[in-house]
């Protein structure tokens, strides 16, 4: 038997514990934006597509997100319900969560896995993809959803690992996983004269590796979490609790993915290069998301297990506390991004057309984005009590719907009425901040509405 690192999340130093649980999610996410950001770099400067292929990944990418959102939801749903049990120390339900949550893992990955294949191509022309990278693209895609089955599975249990405290694993798998897959990035694209073909490939058998792994892991731990494949089914009450949780989170992610898919059109009707730079600066964004991001699941399994213990005081304290902490973090690295935006592009394409509007793109969306992080916080600490209805509504009306109204509406109106084309596509990630700012105003209040109910429950 292997003794797990498990937390209790309940009692302080709050600060510390927090950071605990974070930091190896910090590194878990720093490491994989590494390894996507190798994908691409490896893929635009050693492939014959060039940028192209760049172009090719980051437009899939939107789509790619769209179709695995709700799987991702089920396995934070998953996660809140275990932390909950856990807080509740219920070995009983803590067992019938982890069995019900890996058996979704794989029904949800089979079944994601084949609608993404079918649908890679019609959803490519729907987005507006230009001609002379849509076969690309298509490749890339299929090959991804072809090894969704074992993304899947790592998320799920990566996710009930989390609800327990224990982080440092699922960074140690990601680690191995990763170094594979840059190695394979390499192998396939240089020896083999691979494209975008020989990047989905690596990925898809790193990510089966660190499947592997982390069920090897969950078949040895020596607590109510440990996996046995004879007890693996559905039981129709914890599928309830994290259906109830997990399907507004995979809502609420796929309405992210759709309004970014439209957007991701938008950027498309600039040309090649725009999606190039575009591509590139998502990647680089998203080293200043993903720690926020730690932030944010810490958020949902700490509050979850406190609302499982009933300890409500401690819920208010740890939702002002994280909020603390993940404005730091965004603050902090937004300025590092900004102070070397144009070096970082650089690592992607070589072209100066490319290198402009991905400079243009992080100016706008770097510099606020704790407000980002903060509206994830809020969001994580409202599921932990049990609450993901509410911040999905908000979330569809505040984030989805003002963006729609923005690209559909208003942009238009700004192309006809500004020639600079730098302008417009600055004008364009404007509604990303603009939305973040929204949201978070009545996320809030969904968070203290929420809070008031679940202390006359426990009255």
């Amino acid at each position: 038997m292997i003794k797990n690192k498990t937390m209790d999340m309940t009692t302080g130093p709050f600060l510390k514990k927090i950071l605990l649980f974070s930091l190896p999610i910090i590194f878990s996410s720093v490491l994989q934006l590494f390894f996507n950001a190798a994908d691409i770099a490896i893929v635009g400067k050693l492939s014959i597509d060039g940028d192209f292929a760049v172009s090719a990944v980051g437009c899939s990418a939107s789509l790619i997100n769209a179709i695995i959102s709700l799987a991702v939801g089920l396995s934070n749903g998953a996660s809140v319900v275990v932390s909950q049990c856990v807080g509740a120390r219920n070995d009983k339900k803590i067992k019938d969560a982890v069995h019900t949550a890996m058996s979704i893992s794989v029904i949800c990955g089979v079944f994601l896995g084949v609608v993404g294949f079918v649908l890679a191509t019609p959803l490519l022309i729907l987005i507006g993809t230009p001609n002379e990278v849509l076969p690309l693209a298509q490749l890339y895609m299929r090959i991804y959803f072809a090894g969704l089955p074992v993304q899947m599975i790592y998320n799920f249990g990566s996710s009930i690992l989390r609800a327990i405290g224990d982080t440092v694993r699922p960074l140690i798998y990601l680690a191995l996983a990763g170094v594979l897959n840059v190695g394979l990035n390499i192998f396939f694209v240089s020896a083999f004269n691979m494209s975008v073909d020989g990047v989905a490939l690596a990925t898809v058998i790193s990510q089966g590796v660190s499947a592997v792994l982390v069920v090897i892991h969950m078949l040895r731990q020596d607590n109510a979490c440990r996996l046995f494949f004879k007890e693996l089914g559905i039981k129709a009450k914890m599928l309830k609790q994290i259906l109830y949780v997990g399907i507004p989170a995979g809502l609420n992610g796929i309405i992210f993915s759709f309004s970014n898919t439209i957007m991701q059109s938008t950027i498309n009707s600039f040309g090649p290069y725009a999606m190039a730079g575009s591509a590139a600066a998502n990647s680089i964004a998203a080293f200043v998301l993903m720690p926020m991001n730690a932030i944010h699941h810490a958020s949902s399994n700490f509050i979850g297990q406190n609302t499982g213990a009933k300890k409500l005081e401690q819920i208010k304290k740890l939702t002002k506390l994280m909020c603390r902490i993940v404005t730091v973090i965004g603050i902090i690295m937004s300025m590092i991004v900004v102070v070397l935006r144009r070096d970082l592009i650089s690592i992607y394409t070589n072209s100066q057309e490319a290198i402009r509007f991905g400079v243009i793109h992080l100016l706008v969306i770097c510099i606020p984005y704790f407000v980002c992080g903060v509206n994830d916080v809020m969001v994580g600490c409202t599921r932990g009590m049990g609450t993901a209805v509410a911040p999905m509504l908000v979330s569809l009306i505040c984030i989805c719907g003002f963006r729609l109204v923005w690209l559909l509406g208003f942009f238009p109106y700004i192309k006809t009425v500004i020639a600079s084309v730098d302008i417009q596509y600055a004008v364009l990630f404007l509604s990303y901040v603009l939305s973040w700012s929204i949201a978070l105003i009545f996320q809030t209040l969904v968070y203290n509405n929420t809070y008031k109910k679940l202390k006359i429950k426990f009255a």
